[in-house]
């Protein structure tokens, strides 16, 4: 701690106090005299000011950082719990597709040791079947690996192609295609106004008609129409209507259903590969039967 040195002005004694005294009447220790110990000189009070503040801010950042950092643990731990679900699912999935990729070996194997003459385009069917079914097993378990090596991101990135695709498909879906006109820049979206005949939900039902839409802020849609203007989330709108806005196609979907639409395509991959492979042991059930005598 510093001190303060000073005289005392009666009988000159030197004194040294702590800085801490500063203003403080004290009796001199040799005479007795009542004195007043010195305050600080202004450059040392500004330096102790300045400390203590910096002080005081660090404190204060630290303290934040700690609940930052809390409160994204939080997070992250809600984000595992989460994923753990979907990751189950996923290992399910690929060790599913395992197992169908050996039962299609085992029938591409016999379709091999059917010997038919006369009977090309059925092997040749049989065969195609055999080709497609092994394919869509690769296909399958790639994307299960991918979705379960992968980050975050990563599956994001996924999911967002997937549903790039999804809207694309719904835009035939409308009841109504709309009506798009090129304006002056700076007017409707990005330069063109873009009315919808019919509105529609999710389901196709209709939420408004001769809707023009006049703003697009992430998942916020806004319509004018006769009765006013309205506000829509993406989800809340028919998916080919994200077809002709400037939107990222990831946020037409809720956020708490995002696993279940991974989940989701695999099932559809799933059931795709499950009927080719039903085609192909009906080809070859009916190849068996051609050669009983």
């Amino acid at each position: 701690m510093a001190l303060i040195n000073f005289d005392c002005p009666e009988c000159g004694h030197n004194l040294e106090v702590d800085e801490r005294g500063a203003g403080f009447i004290i009796k001199c220790p040799e005479c007795a005299n009542p004195l007043q110990i010195p305050e600080l000189p202004k450059a040392r009070r500004i330096r102790k000011i300045t400390m203590a503040a910096i002080t005081l801010v660090a404190l204060v950042v630290l303290c934040l950082n700690n609940i930052y950092l809390w409160q994204r643990g939080n997070r992250l731990r809600q984000e595992v719990a989460n994923l753990q679900p979907l990751q189950v699912a996923l290992q399910q999935a690929q060790e599913i597709s395992m197992q169908q990729e050996t039962e299609i070996s085992r029938l591409q194997g016999q379709l091999k040791s059917i010997k038919v003459p006369d009977m090309t385009a059925w092997h040749e069917a049989a065969q195609a079947a055999v080709n497609e079914a092994e394919l869509l097993a690769r296909e399958l378990e790639d994307t299960s690996r991918r979705l379960l090596d992968s980050s975050a991101d990563e599956r994001t990135a996924l999911l967002r192609r997937y549903m790039a695709k999804e809207i694309a498909a719904a835009k035939d879906g409308l009841p109504a295609q709309p009506i798009i006109k090129d304006v002056n820049p700076g007017q409707g979206i990005n330069g063109r106004q873009i009315i919808f005949p019919i509105l529609p939900g999710p389901e196709g039902q209709v939420l408004r008609e001769n809707a023009e839409i006049i703003a697009v802020d992430g998942d916020k849609v806004s319509v004018k129409h006769s009765g006013g203007v309205h506000t829509y989330s993406l989800p809340e709108l028919h998916r080919g209507v994200a077809a002709f806005l400037p939107v990222d196609p990831l946020l037409v979907l809720p956020r708490n259903q995002r696993n279940a639409t991974i989940l989701h395509v695999h099932q559809t991959q799933n059931a795709i590969r499950d009927q080719k492979i039903k085609q192909l042991r009906d080809t070859l059930d009916d190849l068996l039967a051609a050669t009983e005598p």
